[in-house]
């Protein structure tokens, strides 16, 4: 029978096994999980009046008790990502001011009980990606005065259900990510409130065109804009950039985008990179890029393009362009060496997977070297086919264009 006892006394040990932690230099308290889910109460991290960074990240936490962050007045981080958590007590934040992030990334939460940031005034760091909000109850982020950094992607956000002042009070908000979320038909006015807004991200948000919410008057202090993945089909209004004039990167990969008016770029006076690539685009206008004086890189790649005006060019810091997997047979004669006139300095060069006439192709590749411009040369070394036709002649026809595409996608496709 006392055997037994042991033996059973052990099981129990074992099963309530609570996370290990260890603390660097004094300050920094750092946990690993133990074999079973954990409830995180008083004791385990609190009462350390040192402390300013705890990480319990994925330390299989299905509950935080009310007191299990008591006395820790120099707190200043708390990650509590990938745990099983699907709510925070009202309260369970109380009491440590000085918190500047807080990571709650990849777990069950659904919904924040009001007042829960009341004493989080120095908080600038939210991460939340990956949890299951739908919305948010009005007020529940206005303490957060002083909040510049805010991840909401991965979660089950309805764009139309959010209110439009919930950031009403978040004034200096520089970056936020709504990405893998539903932010179609948002209220124009979800982003109004701010001030200084650097980073966008709209990836995968279900958007039919680009929203008039992310391109207001008062975000034209915002630099990156992603909205990559989505199903915007046409760019036919020349206006709706006309705020966004600190704008330096500008994604657009992998829509469905099939026409482009030529001056929509316009407005972007310091745009540095756009990304068209994985789109439909046939037609490039020749006023498309022209003057845009601060652009360097332009992916254009895995389009439908037939023709490549140079002028499209014209006036620009083009360093790196991509024009890969497209249908086009030939460029224009001397193509490199006219944006050479008129000021481009190309570095990069990716022009391969296009249906070519192999004289034209040979033309670029002439010039590519003649200028010491990096191409993927690994790709025109005779292992496979790269052109459909070996005439002497560059035939510059557009109309010869689908009689050569037509070849590719028969001998080499």
């Amino acid at each position: 029978m006392a055997r037994a006892a042991c033996i059973v006394l052990l099981f129990i040990a074992v099963i309530r096994a609570d996370p290990t932690c260890v603390t660097h230099h004094e300050t920094d308290v750092v946990c690993t999980a133990g074999p079973t889910d954990h409830i995180l109460v008083r004791g385990l991290v609190s009462e350390n009046k040192k402390t300013t960074g705890i990480t319990l990240r994925d330390c299989r936490i299905t509950d935080v008790e009310l007191e299990a962050f008591h006395h820790l007045p120099a707190l200043e981080y708390i990650d509590l990502s990938s745990n099983k958590i699907r709510r925070l007590k009202l309260g369970v934040l109380d009491g440590f001011k000085k918190l500047q992030a807080l990571n709650l990334s990849y777990n069950m939460l659904s919904k924040f009980p009001l007042g829960l940031f009341d004493q989080k005034p120095k908080l600038r760091m939210l991460d939340l990606k990956g949890n299951r909000f739908e919305e948010f109850e009005l007020g529940v982020f206005d303490p957060l005065k002083k909040l510049k950094h805010v991840d909401l992607s991965s979660n089950a956000i309805l764009g139309k259900n959010l209110n439009p002042y919930i950031f009403g009070q978040s004034r200096q908000i520089q970056s936020i990510d709504f990405s893998r979320n539903d932010m179609s038909n948002t209220p124009d006015l979800m982003l109004a409130a701010f001030e200084n807004l650097d980073f966008l991200n709209l990836d995968r948000c279900s958007l039919n065109q680009v929203p008039r919410f992310a391109t207001r008057l008062n975000l034209q202090t915002m630099k990156h804009l992603i909205l990559s993945t989505n199903k915007i089909t046409s760019l036919s209004n020349p206006k709706i950039f006309r705020h966004l004039i600190k704008l330096e990167n500008l994604n657009f990969v992998a829509n469905s985008i099939e026409k482009i008016h030529g001056d929509i770029f316009k407005p972007l006076k310091n745009i540095q990179l756009i990304f068209l690539n994985k789109n439909k685009i046939k037609v490039i206008p020749e006023s498309l890029f022209r003057n845009l004086q601060h652009l360097n890189n332009v992916d254009l790649s895995k389009n439908r393009i037939e023709s490549v005006p140079v002028n499209a060019f014209r006036g620009t810091n083009l360093k790196i362009l991509n024009l890969s997997g497209n249908r086009f047979t030939y460029l224009q004669d001397n193509f490199y060496l006219e944006l050479w006139n008129s000021g481009v300095r190309l570095s990069q060069f990716f022009f391969d997977d296009n249906p070519w006439q192999c004289s034209c192709l040979n033309d670029v590749l002439v010039e590519v070297k003649k200028y010491g411009i990096l191409y993927r040369g690994d790709k025109y070394r005779g292992q496979r086919p790269v052109c459909v036709t070996n005439e002497f002649n560059c035939k510059r026809q557009s109309a010869s264009n689908d009689y050569y595409s037509q070849m590719y996608d028969n001998t080499i496709l």
